[in-house]
This record gives C-alpha cells, sequence and structure tokens, in this order.
C-alpha cells in the first residue's frame, strides 16, 4: 500500500514538471512558473516560490510550455500553442503544425486569459476603460470680510491601442463680501473633449472641442473645434511628450457686445511623466494664433502635479495662465491661476 501512494506522489510531481513551464536565462538561472505576458521586452513569469517575476526578453536563452500561449510576432502575425526554443528561434506548436520565430522577432506573448483581456481592450464599450480623477478646493473666512474660494477639477481618458478619448474639466469661483458689498474676483469655467486615433506607431490624428467661460474678462462663451496631426515623440510607461498641429475655428461673444468668429491654427504640445509610483506630473502648451485678424492670439499653459496620500485619495497642485493679445477693453490679457487640494482617483490605470 505504502509503495503504491509513494509511486502516485512521485507520479503526481513528474507530472507536474512536465506541465511546469521553465524559462532559462543567459546566466544559467532557471525560472519555474506560469507565464503571463511578454511586452515592451519583459517577460513576466507567476512563480510560487516568488510572486510575479519580471525579466529582460534579451536575456532569456530558453523557454517551454506545456499550456497554450499565444505569441505575437514584428509582422503582427499571430500563433497559439505550446512553445519551446530551438536555438535561436521560439518554436510554437499550433493544431496546423509547428512555426518558428525568431526570439528576436517576438514582440509580444500573453496566456490565454490575459490575450482574452487585451482583445477585449482593444474594443471597450463606451463606459468602459475610463480612468481618471477630480480634485476639490476650498477656502472660507469669516470675520470682518466673508471670502469664498473654491476650484473644482475632473480629468478622465479612455486610451486603447488604436484610439483615446479624454476629458478635462476645471472651474475657480472666487467672491468676497465687505462692509455689506459682494464682489466675485474670479468666476470661471473651461474643459475639452478630444479624440485621438493612431495612424501609426508615432504618428495620430486628433479632433478637440473646447469651450470656457470667463467673468474675469467678460467672456460669456468661447466655443473652438479643432482638427489636425500629433507625434509621439516620447512614448514610454513612465514619460510621454506629444507634440500637435493643427486648424480650427473659435467663437467668442463678450458681455460688452463684442463676438469674434475666428480662424486659428492649432500648434500645441503636452508632457506626462511619473516620478514614482505615488506621484506625477502633467504639462501642456496651446498656441492659438488667428489666421483672420492679423497679430491676434491666445496661449493657454497649464502645470499639474498629483501626489497619492492613501487609497484613491491625492493631493493636487495646480496652474494655470491663460493670455489674449487682444482683451476687451480694461481687462488685462493675462490671467494665472494657482490651485491645491485634495482629490480622487477612479478606474485602471491609464495605459
Amino acid at each position: 500500500m505504502c509503495k503504491m501512494i509513494v509511486s502516485a506522489l512521485l507520479i503526481g510531481c513528474c507530472t507536474m514538471a512536465l506541465h511546469a513551464e521553465q524559462v532559462t536565462l543567459k546566466n544559467g538561472d532557471r525560472l519555474t512558473g506560469s507565464i503571463v505576458n511578454m511586452g515592451d521586452k519583459k517577460l513576466t513569469l507567476k512563480t510560487d516560490y516568488a510572486g510575479a517575476i519580471t525579466v529582460d526578453w534579451g536575456a532569456v536563452v530558453q523557454l517551454s510550455s506545456d499550456e497554450p500561449i499565444v505569441v505575437t510576432s514584428a509582422d503582427k502575425q499571430v500563433a497559439a500553442g505550446p512553445v519551446s526554443t530551438k536555438d535561436a528561434n521560439l518554436v510554437v506548436s499550433t493544431p496546423g503544425g509547428t512555426r518558428e520565430i525568431p526570439l528576436a522577432a517576438v514582440a509580444a506573448m500573453r496566456s490565454q486569459s490575459d490575450q482574452a483581456a487585451y482583445e477585449k481592450s482593444l474594443h471597450p464599450g463606451i463606459m468602459e476603460g475610463w480612468a481618471g480623477g477630480g480634485n476639490f478646493g476650498l477656502a472660507l473666512a469669516k470675520g470682518n470680510s466673508d471670502t469664498t474660494n473654491l476650484s473644482l477639477g475632473f480629468n478622465a481618458a479612455r486610451p486603447t491601442t488604436t484610439d483615446k478619448w479624454s476629458i478635462t474639466a476645471t472651474s475657480l469661483y472666487a467672491r468676497n463680501k465687505t462692509n455689506g458689498v459682494s464682489t466675485t474676483s474670479a468666476n470661471a469655467l473651461g474643459g475639452t473633449l478630444r479624440y485621438d486615433r493612431n495612424l501609426a506607431k508615432q504618428l495620430f490624428a486628433f479632433g478637440l472641442m473646447a469651450g470656457s467661460y470667463d467673468h474675469a474678462q467678460d467672456l460669456d462663451e468661447r466655443l473652438g473645434p479643432s482638427g489636425g496631426l500629433g507625434y509621439h515623440v516620447i512614448s514610454s510607461k513612465v514619460t510621454t511628450l506629444d507634440l500637435l498641429g493643427g486648424i480650427g475655428y473659435t467663437y467668442e461673444s463678450y458681455s460688452t457686445g463684442v463676438t469674434n468668429n475666428l480662424i486659428n491654427a492649432t500648434l500645441g504640445q503636452e508632457l506626462t511623466h511619473k516620478f514614482s509610483a505615488n506621484t506625477s506630473l502633467v504639462q501642456d502648451f496651446y498656441f492659438f494664433p488667428n489666421l483672420n485678424q492679423s497679430g491676434s492670439y491666445r496661449a493657454n499653459f497649464d502645470f499639474g502635479l498629483a501626489s497619492k496620500l492613501h487609497g484613491a485619495l491625492t493631493w493636487n497642485l495646480n496652474f494655470g495662465d491663460r493670455y489674449v493679445s487682444n482683451p476687451v477693453a480694461g481687462k488685462k490679457s493675462n490671467d494665472v491661476l494657482l490651485t491645491t487640494g485634495l482629490g480622487l482617483t477612479f478606474g485602471a490605470k491609464a495605459k
């Protein structure tokens, strides 16, 4: 009876070993576990003894898996099946036969469950895949003067491998009451809706709708649709830098009775950078020269820092500068906004 139990245990151990996925590195180290995925030249392996392990794909010399793996080559060809290595090639045993792909030409590998999640991410529903956050700042003073300052902000993005939707909104309100007289020193609202469509690895087309209201500039409304092309100068998990250029239309209406219908160029730059897992920076600059009103232009500059405090709670610092070359009579060209407060994030991390 004991011999039968021992034999059964040995057979079970051998079966587990046969189905274990193994990776051998150039330095001779061997890793055993389940292949999760390979992307951006990084292979992620889930192990029982150390959790998830990530290694450089270039350090892998041998690999084997009895479980089906979905492999995508650099030329976008897809093959699925158990994998192994032969010389400098990855051998995929598909139902239609074996296929050899040079290790250097493997663009991605995914487990079946990871592949299913990836394919779903390519075509999410319009309400799926959003990530972003909102921030809130409030200051109150009572006594010889009553002061109220309120700032609100919101941003959200829905990126896929082929396109991206993004929404931003900001609001600032400040009111002061002294000796029974109330004055509004700031009351501004602005927002954007933008859609990007990838045309190539670094080239994309964009459409942008922007709107704003600003009591300090006597601006009742400003609406500006525009579109053009953009270029991903830097695109990594830590830093992104985009340059944009196009053409648009701007409608302006002021409380003084002035209205403008303008054709403008759209030139922009956007930067994001993650200093750490908890702290990130966003910055953008847009320049709108009017093409049918010589010497007239607008410029917007925004800078923000967000730092994670606990869970979804963040601390935010935002700076904005709005410049108009030809303001209405009695108004200044420049408006500077500085706000700070707490925020909440939602959704999955943006890709």
